[in-house]
């Protein structure tokens, strides 16, 4: 190992250049934000027009705009309805390659560290570590492997037939060639983490942090009614545990109460069967909400839940959280990571039915300790889930990866 005088360290660490890609946005627009008001974004790699890139505060010089391939991607997208599921699996695995093909060749040679979206990355971390690049992956779900294992134990506890969905086998292993070459990963959770290391990731590439809130867009607002109101905000999938909290709230017939399941999928969902065993009056879908929009549905809620059994993070948790709402969630929610069990909300053992009866009626039959918890979810999120203490610990974290050694 080679060191380097303390000037020069400042130096390094001042001119650091981060370039960052992702087809799609999912948190990853948010980390150039943040990248660039650290003043280290060398370049925004996407498949968005600029127009969309400029929301987020990123100025055009930052952006290449890989425009054709998010074209193309979201079109073939709009036929998938007609289209079987192998017939699916190979578009998907072509919309893949094409990007990141492409991608290696739009990334900067002068870039000292790439941060790559898993599955999307592969050949950019190849020719980015023949460019003495450090090379990430930012992996924002459990290890594809776990889900794929969950989701087939999910279907057979409950009867039902494999989601659509299901990762395909060689997306589990390009992201595996992704993991095993780049020299870090991030994750957005420690039970993300734990996937990984069981699926032979060493612990030492892995870094954890988890993503961040607008507090701007979620605050808390003020309640209508005295209706015990519980939400749960994500698709009506069995991987969501809609399945467990249908049944649960079901069976406990609360007086003047009401569960709100807010998502898509409802049409299409496996759990038809479920639902229609458990379904009441005061069991309500009202379908999928622009992310501005949630504001207005969690101001309205008692408390939230998410009963996932398989989820990398769940941004809705913190969103919630920031709207003053207690949570619920299970212990294979990665937002977890940000519950103080008994403080600002429970965490309890994924596919325990008995264990979130037993939290739901504590809340419903202690109101004001719920609104006691409410506020030290707000208060918790507002002192250290923004999106810039994500950024500082982001940042934090790369800084030290160039700190003075090579």
């Amino acid at each position: 190992m080679v060191g380097y005088g303390h000037d020069s360290c400042l130096q390094k660490i001042a001119s650091m250049k981060i370039t960052n890609s992702c087809y799609g946005r999912f948190h990853m627009f948010d980390q150039a934000a943040q990248l660039y008001r650290h003043n280290v974004l060398h370049r925004l790699i996407n498949d968005y027009p600029k127009c969309i890139t400029r929301r987020w505060g990123i100025p055009d010089s930052k952006v290449t705009s890989m425009l054709l391939n998010g074209i193309y991607g979201r079109g073939v997208c709009r036929l998938f309805p007609w289209l079987s599921f192998h017939v699916q699996s190979q578009v998907t695995e072509s919309i893949h390659h094409q990007f990141s093909s492409r991608l290696a060749n739009h990334l900067p040679a002068d870039s000292d560290i790439f941060i790559g979206l898993s599955s999307f990355c592969l050949e950019a971390i190849e020719r980015a570590k023949e460019q003495g690049i450090v090379t990430i992956v930012d992996h924002g779900s459990l290890h594809q492997e776990a889900e794929r294992r969950i989701q087939f134990e999910e279907a057979e506890l409950w009867g039902l037939p494999i989601e659509s969905g299901l990762p395909p086998h060689w997306l589990i292993e390009k992201e595996n060639q992704e993991f095993r070459s780049a020299d870090r990963v991030i994750v957005l959770s420690e039970i993300a983490k734990r996937t990984m290391v069981e699926s032979g990731i060493p612990e030492s590439k892995i870094f954890v942090t988890h993503c961040g809130v607008d507090l701007a867009l979620f605050q808390p607002g003020e309640k209508r009614d005295e209706v015990f109101r519980i939400i749960q905000v994500g698709g009506i999938h069995q991987r969501k545990g809609v399945q467990y909290l249908i049944r649960a709230f079901s069976e406990m017939r609360l007086p003047n109460s009401e569960l709100w399941f807010v998502g898509g999928g409802l049409k299409s969902s496996t759990l038809g069967p479920i639902i229609r065993r458990y379904q009441a009056d005061n069991i309500i879908f009202k379908g999928s909400y622009p992310q501005h929009e949630l504001r207005q549905l969690y101001s309205q809620a008692s408390i939230f839940v998410l009963a996932s059994v398989a989820d990398g993070f769940g941004m809705v948790v913190p969103q919630a959280m920031a709207c003053g709402l207690p949570v619920i969630v299970t212990d294979h929610v990665g937002a977890a990571d940000v519950v103080q069990d008994g403080r600002n909300g429970f965490v309890i053992p994924s596919r325990d039915i008995n264990a979130l009866k037993d939290r739901l009626l504590y809340c419903y039959e202690n109101s004001a300790q719920c609104r006691l918890m409410g506020e030290h979810a707000l208060r918790s999120i507002r002192l250290g889930s923004t999106w810039n203490n994500y950024g500082d610990r982001l940042v934090s974290y790369l800084h030290a990866l160039m700190d003075c050694t090579q």
